[in-house]
């Protein structure tokens, strides 16, 4: 195998790991911060529903990332890409803020394609931006309604097993949906079929979910919005109908602006005191700024890369 094969390798399976890390808030901060499950559970069921998630449910979204966005890149801009794109998510993880690691990988790979003077495939981008803004914004709504419909007439017993399947639930579509990152290099390149590829980044993203997960855990859990039990559910439900749909039809959504979405339409709906407004401006803030960073990164990489490889 050549060495830039290796570096891909690795570099994919660094991205998955940093995936696993950073979205495990997304999808059991609620269960955690209404306080149905704890840390450890939380962690574990996380990490095996991910796993599941990507091992049969990944197919269609790797072939999108892996065909359609920059259709010429070699091993080295797509190798660029990724590594790039986990140093950013780790760097935001570490900063507790949670982000897209869907944007932050097509602007890496944008800018590993502006360094190597390759085509982008422009409508490709264009749909998978407009899945962007369209994801959120229908967690937001579906949120709302949710929460205006109230499910505070349902026994809480109810909503607590609710809240937990729903929450194993989106850890089963962050496989699904969020392996693709990861693996649809592994495809692009034929190093690995689009089955074993999810399995391979779904290994790493488990890993990343019990050894780092609680850092944002933690953040959405508790610094986000006042969680009780319904909020919880509305908020987790949201999140996961919006996932749903998006990867029916092939695209990604943030699973992460998903989630906050839902929590702050959610919140908003019974009252903006529950909000902390600070901690949700500055999310929005780093939303904008990771794609860009992810972009400069990868250009330097693949400039290195270039003059080595």
């Amino acid at each position: 195998m050549s060495p830039i094969l290796i570096v891909l390798l690795v570099a994919s399976a660094l991205f998955a790991w940093s995936m696993g890390s950073h979205y495990t808030g997304a999808v059991m901060g609620t269960a955690y911060g209404s306080g149905i499950l704890s840390m450890r559970k939380a962690l574990v069921f996380a990490a095996a529903a991910a796993f599941v998630g990507s091992a049969v449910a990944s197919i269609r979204v790797i072939d999108t990332y892996a065909n359609g966005l920059v259709p010429q890149a070699t091993t080295v801009y797509i190798a660029s890409a990724q590594l790039s794109a986990a140093i950013v998510t780790i760097a935001s993880t570490y900063f507790r803020l949670p982000t897209s690691t869907i944007q932050i990988y097509t602007f890496s790979l944008l800018g590993a394609a502006l360094v190597g003077g390759l085509p982008v495939h422009a409508a490709g981008f264009g749909l998978v931006i407009l899945f962007w803004v369209v994801g959120p914004l229908a967690a937001f709504v579906i949120g709302f309604i949710l929460a205006k419909l109230g499910l505070d007439a349902i026994k809480k017993k109810v909503l607590v097993w609710f809240v937990v399947l729903v929450s194993i639930y989106s850890s089963f579509t962050l496989g699904s949906n969020d392996v693709s990152n990861a693996a649809s290099s592994l495809v692009a390149v034929k190093i690995l079929s689009p089955r074993f590829a999810g399995l391979y980044g779904g290994f790493f993203m488990l890993l990343g979910v019990l050894t780092w997960g609680q850092r944002l855990l933690m953040r959405i859990g508790h610094d986000i919005l006042k969680l009780d039990v319904p909020l919880a559910a509305t908020a987790q439900l949201a999140q996961a109908i919006s996932q749903t749909v998006i990867n029916a039809v092939g695209y990604n959504a943030s699973i992460n602006q998903t989630i906050i979405g839902g929590m702050t339409g959610s919140g908003l709906s019974v009252g903006r005191n529950r909000l902390n407004w600070q901690v949700i401006r500055n999310i929005i803030l780093n939303w904008g700024l990771s794609p860009v960073l992810g972009l400069a990164c990868s250009a330097i990489v693949a400039l290195i890369f270039q003059a080595i490889f």
